[in-house]
C-alpha cells in the first residue's frame, strides 16, 4: 500500500528526527540490498535470519530459518542519493521493536491469559466455548490494529545509513 504525500513526509520528518536522536546502543540495523528507488521511497530487502544462524550445530537443528523483509523508508532526496542494487543498512529505534513486540506479542498473550481465567472460573464456560470466544476478541483486537496501521506507520520510521 502506498503512502499519501502527507504521510510521506512525516515518515521522513521522523526518520530524520529518530536518525538524530537514537544512540548507537539504541537502534536495530539490519544489511540490505535496495530494490527500488520512487521519488523519496525506497524499497529495501533485508534478509532476517534466525539467532541461532551463528551456532555450529544449526545443520543439525530445525529451527533455523531466515525470512526476506521489504522495509519501506522514506528518505528527502533518496533518489539521488540511492539506486537499485546499492548495498545499505537500515536502522529502526530499539523503542520502535519494543513497541512491535508488546503489540504483536504481549498483549494478546495478556488478553488469552485473562480472557481463560476470567471465562473458566468465574463464568463457568466450557473449554470450547471460552476458546471460541478468545478466537472472536483476538480476531478484534488484530482488526483494530490493521484498521490503525496509518497511525501506527507513524510511530514506526526507518533510515538508511
Amino acid at each position: 500500500m502506498e503512502k499519501s504525500i502527507e504521510q510521506q513526509e512525516l515518515s521522513i520528518e521522523l526518520g530524520e528526527q529518530r536518525r538524530s536522536s537514537v544512540g548507537q546502543n539504541q537502534k536495530i540495523t539490519h544489511q540490505g540490498v535496495i530494490e527500488a528507488v520512487e521519488g523519496n521511497h525506497v524499497r529495501v530487502n533485508i534478509v532476517q535470519v534466525a539467532a541461532c544462524n551463528s551456532c555450529k550445530a544449526r545443520s543439525l537443528c530445525a529451527s533455523s530459518e531466515s525470512k526476506e523483509k521489504i522495509i519501506d523508508v522514506y528518505e528527502q532526496g533518496a533518489e539521488k542519493k540511492y539506486k537499485s542494487g546499492d548495498q545499505v543498512t537500515v536502522c529502526g529505534a530499539l523503542s520502535m521493536g519494543k513497541q512491535a513486540v508488546r503489540l504483536a506479542f504481549a498483549i494478546p498473550l495478556l488478553l488469552i491469559v485473562i480472557w481463560m481465567v476470567v471465562s473458566m472460573a468465574f463464568l463457568q464456560m466450557s473449554e470450547l466455548t471460552s476458546v471460541g470466544i478468545l478466537a472472536a476478541i483476538l480476531f478484534v483486537y488484530f482488526y483494530v490494529l490493521y484498521q490503525n496501521r496509518e497511525k501506527m506507520a507513524k510511530r514506526f520510521a526507518f533510515w538508511i545509513e
